[in-house]
């Protein structure tokens, strides 16, 4: 069965003009409706690097049912995920940790070493707080800023994570440096290597290739897959261009072709569609 992760705040987070919370509210509210795994509602990070997440609190407050379906935040290091820890409806923390010394000062503001630290301490609050801790892991299908990246300098940092006691381990193709080839090899030696961890993919590409990178990962046995609706987003610190992420009803519309069991309710899928394009 596939699982499924919608992405509200990858696709706020790339606006300049600030969505009014109560939009925001009533939008993911009918997101929780559609049958998604898992709704990655918003971040704790600083207000002034990203404005439009300063309202998440407020957000998570007037969830009105989360159905069967989870919630995921994004923290920016040991203190907010404390703060984000304190909602008692979040099911999941999310810290991105790049494997690129250079995108990760540019995201996270921290080197490699300073970031693995603050991953330790974000377990910490997790088992703490009873919350399950997500590392997604960037820049993990190439590195454009000019550092070593290979399929060993990944799985060596999968490696340290795991034995860190990861076992939910997105992989983000942030700057879309991966083909459809390199994917599908990623994700054939993490499988193969981590057979108790889950890998999402987190795909940003252009609309042109999109078939082929989901087809590639799918093939090499991912079954977990991050959407964003009308593609919206692409992260605002990598530095480059915006790259869209995977849009939901394409992705939907590909499971629907190969028939590959999925749990989105269509009636809810169509009224989230309307939302959506009203905001975006």
């Amino acid at each position: 069965m596939i699982k499924i992760t919608e992405s509200p705040r990858d696709a706020m987070q790339a606006l300049k003009a600030f969505i009014p919370t109560d939009k925001k509210i009533d939008y993911i509210n009918e997101l929780f409706k559609v049958g998604f795994d898992t709704i990655d509602v918003g971040s704790f990070v600083s207000s002034r690097a990203v404005p439009q997440m300063s309202d998440t609190a407020e957000v998570l407050k007037n969830i009105k049912d989360k159905y069967s379906t989870k919630i995921s935040v994004l923290v920016g290091n040991e203190r907010y995920a404390e703060i984000a820890s304190q909602h008692d409806n979040v099911d999941y923390l999310n810290y991105p940790f790049s494997i690129s010394n250079t995108f990760q000062k540019k995201n996270m503001n921290a080197n490699l070493d300073k970031s693995i630290r603050v991953v330790d301490k974000i377990l910490n609050v997790c088992e703490k707080n009873n919350k399950t801790p997500i590392i997604t892991i960037a820049v993990a299908f190439g590195n454009p800023y000019d550092e070593d990246w290979g399929i060993d300098i990944l799985m060596d940092w999968i490696e340290v994570l795991y034995d860190m006691g990861l076992r939910y381990l997105p992989l983000a193709d942030t700057t879309a440096s991966g083909t459809s080839h390199l994917i599908g090899l990623v994700f054939d030696n993490v499988i193969r290597e981590f057979e108790d961890v889950e890998f999402n993919f987190h795909l940003h590409t252009k609309a042109e290739d999109t078939i082929a990178k989901i087809e590639a990962a799918y093939n090499s046995g991912c079954r977990n897959f991050d959407t964003v609706f009308n593609g919206m987003g692409g992260c605002p610190m990598s530095g480059k261009e915006l790259v869209a992420n995977l849009n939901t009803v394409t992705f939907i519309n590909w499971l629907d072709k190969n028939n590959i069991e999925h749990k989105i309710k269509k009636s809810f899928f169509n009224n989230a569609i309307e939302k959506a394009s009203e905001i975006f």
